[in-house]
């Protein structure tokens, strides 16, 4: 494996970690993209048109999702 995917890897581990101690605190459409991609391996394209929203829009999602998770986890 190289070290880009193992980051990466690591990255999804921890995020459903923090997921799963903080994740009742996202509301729930945040929710759900975040689940859609970090939990049932979906894509930014399948989740886009699954919701009807662009891709660009998933991502963004995904990251605030990631960004409150970690400060959830610093408080």
């Amino acid at each position: 494996m190289h070290k880009k995917e193992t980051d990466t890897l690591e990255k999804l581990v921890e995020l459903s970690l923090l997921y799963d101690f903080y994740g009742a605190l996202l509301k729930e459409q945040k929710r759900e993209i975040f689940e859609d991609y970090v939990l049932n391996d979906l894509s930014l394209g399948e989740i886009a048109e699954e919701r009807g929203i662009s891709r660009q829009g998933v991502h963004d999602s995904i990251k605030r999702c990631s960004r409150e998770l970690f400060e959830y986890e610093e408080k």
